[in-house]
């Protein structure tokens, strides 16, 4: 008798926490809707026989990465680009990559920002977290690939996507990271063909 009302008990509470689960999902679907990073456009052109990258991106702070931020937290973003090689028959094949970063901090003395680009060492200041955030997004001229590297007639493509570096932040926070999609902000893949 005992057995049957424990059995009882783990049943009722495996309803009661799968409605809860159930519950969450809309909230869940409409988080994924809008994603916190997104590009908002890219695109490529070619001069003096070089292919440069020029992009847009969006990003956005949820509250917890803002708060982490204030609280002496140095958040890593990353930008990877990708061109690839169509093929018919097999998966795409990667031909080359780069990845752009940057390290951002807040300096509560000053009330400043700090935006380190990670690949050229420079460093800027801002007052307003919007302003670096805006700065980060801004994608000018960046030299992508030698265009002799690339082979005549054939079909390439340019893959671009944004993302918070998980593996970069503090220990205590760095498993958060891994099991929370609020705290691993990253953008969908935006294509495009390399002309």
């Amino acid at each position: 008798m005992r057995g049957e009302g424990f059995q009882g008990g783990l049943r009722s509470g495996a309803v009661v926490l799968l409605a809860c689960l159930l519950l969450c999902l809309p909230m869940v679907a409409l988080a994924d809707e809008t994603p916190p990073f997104r590009v908002l456009w890219a695109d490529t052109q070619r001069a003096e026989g070089i292919y440069l990258l020029d992009a847009r991106i969006d990003y956005r702070l949820a509250p917890n990465l803002r708060e982490a931020l204030h609280n002496g937290v140095r958040l890593t973003f990353e930008m990877r680009v990708e061109i690839t090689r169509q093929r018919d028959w097999l998966w795409d094949e990667t031909v080359a990559g780069l990845t752009q970063g940057y390290r951002l901090e807040y300096h509560p003395l000053s009330r400043l920002y700090l935006l380190t680009s990670l690949n050229t060492g420079v460093q800027r200041s801002f007052q307003r977290l919007e302003s670096a955030l805006a700065r980060m997004g801004q994608v000018e001229a960046l030299p992508l690939l030698d265009a002799a590297l690339l082979e005549a007639g054939t079909d390439y493509r340019v893959r671009l996507r944004a993302y918070l570096r998980v593996d970069a932040l503090p220990l205590p926070l760095r498993l958060r990271g891994y099991l929370l999609p609020d705290w691993k902000p990253e953008s969908d893949w935006y294509t495009w063909p390399l002309d």
